[in-house]
């Protein structure tokens, strides 16, 4: 008969001992490695306001904006709603502003976003009423829900304008964009 060239060798107790501690060497390892990594990634995102797109939305900082029926939510890292707003933008300012210790402007920011959903919300109402009173051929309400939506009008312009302003004078502060991001 031929010799096998795949013969079984016998394993000793020592290579067996070798085996797992080599095993649990790794093991050890790559939690360190694991645990080395995600310590970093949190260094960077805490020094530096870092915008980083993922699946869900945004990743800035230490804050997640995410897209919920037209509207974007602002949350922590413990995962809890800070702010809610009715534009990207609006939400990556305030989040970056809130990171550089701009509280007030940040604050200013979310005070104009939020008259401008409501102003938005008030146009949808007073739409959809002035449809309801033409069906019912009520007129006097027709011309009270026309003055009223001309007015809004003027003021949903007026707080766009403001919001713009707000969110171009943001590009211009010192400390915010000096590091491309």
């Amino acid at each position: 008969m031929a010799k096998s060239h795949t013969q079984r060798k016998n394993i000793t107790k020592e290579q067996v001992e070798q085996a797992v501690q080599a095993g649990v060497a790794v093991e050890v390892f790559t939690r360190y490695v694991k645990r080395w990594s995600k310590a970093e990634a949190n260094k960077i995102l805490n020094a530096e306001p870092v915008i980083i797109p993922a699946k869900w939305g945004l990743q800035v900082g230490k804050y997640a904006i995410k897209n919920l029926t037209n509207t974007w939510h602002v949350y922590n890292n413990f995962d809890e709603l800070v702010n809610a707003f009715t534009s990207k933008k609006s939400a990556v300012v305030y989040t970056i502003l809130l990171q550089k210790g701009r509280y007030t402007q940040a604050d200013n920011l979310y005070k104009q976003d939020t008259r401008l959903s409501k102003l938005a919300q008030d146009r949808t109402c007073y739409i959809h009423s002035r449809s309801c009173a033409i069906k019912r051929n009520d007129m006097f309400l027709v011309d009270v829900l026309d003055a009223r939506i001309t007015d809004n009008a003027i003021m949903l312009n007026s707080a766009k304008i403001d919001l713009e302003k707000t969110l171009n004078q943001a590009k211009y502060l010192k400390g915010i964009w000096e590091k491309p991001l």
